[in-house]
């Protein structure tokens, strides 16, 4: 079977309190606190199984915390980088909200989804827990690495998508992921005003639509119906095949 990346999942407390986290939906006994342990419980297995598929995309994740939370960050991307294949890029799927503390060991991924409900700073509050945004001009200073966006789309900020493409455009970035959150039902013209965003429907990737905004991609990305297949290593050393942590 082909996977299309193989995830570490980090728990533990996080620096953001979302209504919305797929963490809390998650098995209580796979969310043992690991912020501190290391090597991260039954690594060993995860990665002889990358090496078994040939897995070439590793991703530092979370189900309840933030993985730049993690205290041996550093270490562990540098024993990884040393001991899987050469081929192996590696990806950080952070809120952001430690990058610029964090700047040189962020640095060392090869790209980084940022996960920002809204730039505006009530609406951000209302959908993080917690004030913000990050600073994401300082950071896409500091770092030449790849940055793509992930966006959480709710009632909160659907009003707000049109401004937030923009602004993203604006910024540089590349890429753009406006997620359901998880359990959501209703299709996205319920969700986005579609007709009125200017997107260009140009592909789709695992199932879900790709578009292009102003020379940005823009997926919109439904985790009940995409095709995506990962190898997940929970903090409790558990490992699973399928994508929705959940299962």
């Amino acid at each position: 079977m082909a996977y299309d990346f193989a995830s570490l999942l980090f728990a533990g407390p996080c620096n953001a309190r979302c209504p919305f986290c797929i963490g809390k939906l998650v098995d209580p006994r796979l969310n043992v606190d690991n912020l501190g342990i290391y090597p991260p419980r039954g690594l060993e297995r995860w990665m002889a199984l990358i090496w078994e598929h040939n897995i070439r995309q590793v991703t530092f994740s979370g189900t309840t915390t933030d993985p730049q939370l993690y205290r041996h960050e550093a270490r562990l991307l540098a024993y990884l980088r040393q001991h899987l294949p050469g081929q192996t890029q590696f990806s950080l799927h952070t809120n952001g909200r430690l990058a610029l503390r964090k700047m040189a060991v962020f640095n060392q991924y090869d790209r980084a989804s940022l996960s920002i409900p809204s730039f505006e700073a009530s609406t951000y509050r209302r959908m993080m827990g917690v004030s913000g945004p990050p600073d994401i001009e300082n950071i896409l200073r500091l770092t030449d690495i790849k940055i793509k966006i992930s966006c959480i789309t709710g009632d909160e900020n659907s009003p707000q998508i049109g401004q937030f493409l923009e602004h993203c455009a604006g910024l540089g970035i590349r890429r753009v992921a406006l997620r359901k959150p998880y359990g959501e039902v209703r299709p996205w013209t319920a969700l986005l005003p579609l007709d009125k965003l200017g997107l260009v429907l140009r592909s789709e990737y695992r199932s879900n639509p790709v578009y292009d905004y102003r020379g940005m991609e823009v997926t919109l990305w439904d985790f009940e119906q995409t095709a995506t297949k990962a190898i997940n290593l929970f903090s409790n050393g558990t490992i699973s095949t399928d994508y929705r942590l959940i299962q």
